[in-house]
């Protein structure tokens, strides 16, 4: 990112783009994570949402290491072993990008929240896992955004993160939520590895049908595929409201 100018004017003009992107970045995480604090029966502790959203932010400079490791080590595999070429994409799309993401934000839940006296409600295992993936999807946004041009372009793509990726991590998250309340509340601890290969699952075909997002016919896909996930997310969490049982996942 270009910040023209020099001396004093050069200085306030690069502080104004260094808060601009922090603001751009954030945002879209803030304002889903408020929609979604809003539908919690009983108001979780600010000290403990900002502590979760700050360790998921923490999880995805782990993620964003990993993939670049991926993304270098893997290519030479593709192109040397054919049987791997056509698996490479969706391999890449499905394992490398949406089940270490999903992973990593579960891991900022479990190590943040998990054995916590305010993890007390079903509704809580989706509040959190919604506030880790925010804090994540906030820093995959600074990442994103550093390499815009100006503060427009930096505007412009905060916009669509927000209708898009940042949505479709809080999303996928939240539907992991619902399947750690239901595991909780059954008993039955091999629910949260079928929600990981579930929300992995979504995340990699959002993954596949945003590479066509420039296109008319791709932009309604995606719109259609996080609006499905949205109501789907909503009726649990009505679901979950009305259960009354405690427990934690230990």
């Amino acid at each position: 990112m270009s910040t023209p100018g020099g001396g004093h004017g050069g200085t306030i003009l690069k502080h104004m783009i260094y808060f601009s992107l922090l603001v751009f970045a954030i945002l879209p995480s803030l304002i889903w994570l408020l929609y979604y604090l809003k539908k919690d029966i009983r108001s979780e502790p600010k000290h403990l949402i900002v502590y979760v959203f700050l360790t998921g932010a923490l999880f995805a400079v782990v993620g964003y290491f990993f993939q670049l490791t991926m993304g270098r080590i893997l290519p030479p595999f593709a192109e040397n072993i054919s049987f791997f070429a056509a698996l490479y994409l969706p391999f890449y799309k499905f394992v490398i990008i949406a089940f270490s993401e999903e992973f990593l934000k579960y891991l900022a839940f479990f190590f943040t929240i998990r054995d916590h006296p305010e993890l007390d409600e079903p509704l809580d295992f989706v509040i959190y896992m919604i506030t880790a993936a925010l804090g994540f999807a906030a820093l995959e946004n600074i990442i994103y955004l550093s390499s815009a041009p100006d503060i427009m372009e930096m505007a412009r793509f905060s916009a669509v993160r927000f209708v898009s990726g940042t949505f479709l991590h809080a999303l996928a998250s939240g539907i992991l939520g619902v399947f750690l309340a239901y595991s909780c509340k059954l008993n039955k601890k091999y629910l949260v590895i079928y929600g990981l290969i579930f929300v992995s699952g979504l995340h990699g075909i959002y993954n596949l049908l945003a590479q066509r997002i420039t296109e008319t016919s791709g932009i309604l896909f995606v719109f259609t595929f996080l609006f499905v996930c949205a109501i789907v997310l909503s009726v649990f969490i009505e679901k979950l409201k009305k259960m009354k049982s405690t427990c934690s996942i230990k």
